[in-house]
């Protein structure tokens, strides 16, 4: 092959060019310096010009391809796929850039004068294959030919006949291949970032490694740096960072279990459920336990936390259903707990007339606090501001120790049907690491 003439420089790097011009192209690239300096210089020294605007100076992970770019600007992405992108582009200075760029091609191309680009000569290396015709893009615009009412696709030589899609596919890898030679992001300090979005209806949040990229406005900053604290560790896969106040709130919350010396351990055939090991909001919380085999009534007792040990709720006798596998209780209003103030519970069974209870004696209490009226007058402002991201709620009610209440907001949103696979495994982070602040 001759060196490339500049309109061959062009069409391929705006991948204009047939599966087979192209892999001539590229061969001819790898062994001449001369062509290949010219293309880096082309696609390097014109910011803005039909190379910068195929080949963008952005990573491939965690950004759309050049591809859906172009697909976006057609029209022709699914509408799952197109809110990504528009979330995505929000937030992204960098793919902002880039459909700036691919968007002053598609006008340049547009506004380009007619022309028929032929093949230079000697395509193949074949010197008994026939000459390839010249092509035929109109005689008025030849830029239409690209972007016309049946919205073909701006990277059209990918939807290549059958006959052609091996030689597509091949051209394709070496073309990336050839675009990571001249200008690899790595070279460039530009590397991907692990990102993750998580839907909730037609909302989506987005996290990447240093927090929340798109957080509600209203937000204090100092809320905001606690909120991404969480969320970027759990993406990290990490232990979040809890601010101390709620760390040891927590910790103040569990009691390692008893020992009867001489005795064997006695089996409990139920147990409490929640609230355990977790502040709660309502100063009428719900007590919530497993149904014991045979159990014909339960009492649940609440108790103070504190110096004086005293009773302060007590149930009726409860009956639960025939077939029924939890039971519970809502503390009545003339018991009402005291906000800022730290208790135990227990419920006692009575089966074939012996009592029992759960927790036993030899497993651990199950004990909660109620917020203080200032933290919920403080948490109610803050989920103003959230403006409904039910995300953002879920963390908010994690940073102020509600473990109950955010892991049902985080088995929630992981029950979105659009959610992702990596969104589901992020929210699997959270309810794992609410399960493990719970235990340890």
């Amino acid at each position: 092959m001759d060196h490339l003439s500049l309109q061959l420089q062009h069409r391929f790097l705006a991948r204009l060019l047939s599966p087979e011009e192209t892999l001539e192209v590229i061969k001819h690239l790898r062994e001449c310096d001369v062509c290949r300096g010219k293309v880096s210089a082309l696609r390097s020294n014109k910011p803005g010009s039909v190379a910068d605007a195929i080949l963008p100076e952005i990573p491939a992970a965690g950004h759309p391809s050049a591809d859906s770019l172009g697909a976006h600007l057609d029209e022709d992405l699914s509408e799952p796929d197109e809110a990504d992108l528009e979330e995505h582009l929000r937030t992204c200075e960098l793919c902002q850039k880039a459909l700036a760029d691919l968007k002053s091609f598609r006008e340049e191309l547009l506004q380009s004068p007619a022309q028929e680009y032929a093949p230079v000569a000697k395509v193949s290396r074949s010197s008994d294959a026939a000459p390839r015709p010249p092509r035929d893009y109109g005689a008025t615009n030849s830029g239409r030919w690209l972007f016309s009412q049946v919205k073909t696709r701006f990277f059209d030589w990918f939807n290549q006949p059958l006959v052609y899609g091996g030689v597509a596919a091949v051209a394709a890898l070496v073309v990336v291949f050839c675009i990571v030679v001249l200008r690899s992001p790595e070279t460039l300090g530009i590397h991907g970032e692990k990102r993750v979005t998580v839907s909730d209806g037609g909302h989506r949040t987005v996290v990447g490694p240093n927090g929340i990229t798109n957080p509600p406005a209203g937000l204090p900053r100092e809320v905001l740096t606690a909120l991404n604290n969480v969320a970027a560790t759990i993406l990290k896969s990490e232990p979040p960072t809890l601010s101390p106040t709620v760390k040891e709130n927590l910790m103040a919350l569990k009691r390692a279990p008893s020992t009867l010396l001489g005795q064997p351990p006695a089996t409990v055939p139920f147990q409490v459920l929640s609230p355990v090991r977790t502040m709660v909001e309502s100063v009428r919380p719900t007590f919530r336990w497993t149904a014991a085999a045979g159990a014909a009534s339960y009492i649940v007792h609440v108790i103070a936390d504190d110096g004086s040990q005293e009773e302060v709720a007590t149930s009726p006798l409860i009956i639960s259903a025939t077939n029924a596998t939890v039971c519970q209780w809502v503390v009545e209003e003339s018991m009402a707990l005291s906000p800022g103030k730290r208790y135990r519970w227990y419920v006692t069974a009575t089966i074939q007339n012996q009592e029992v209870d759960a927790p036993g004696i030899e497993q651990a209490q199950a004990k909660f606090a109620v917020l203080s009226t200032e933290d919920v007058s403080n948490l109610n402002v803050l989920r103003k501001s959230a403006q409904g991201d039910r995300l953002i709620g879920a963390l908010l009610n994690l940073n102020a120790g509600l473990l109950d209440t955010a892991q049902g907001d985080f088995e929630i949103l992981l029950a979105d049907p659009g959610q992702s696979t990596n969104a589901k495994s992020f929210l699997q982070g959270m309810i794992a690491e609410i399960w493990r602040l719970k235990e340890t």
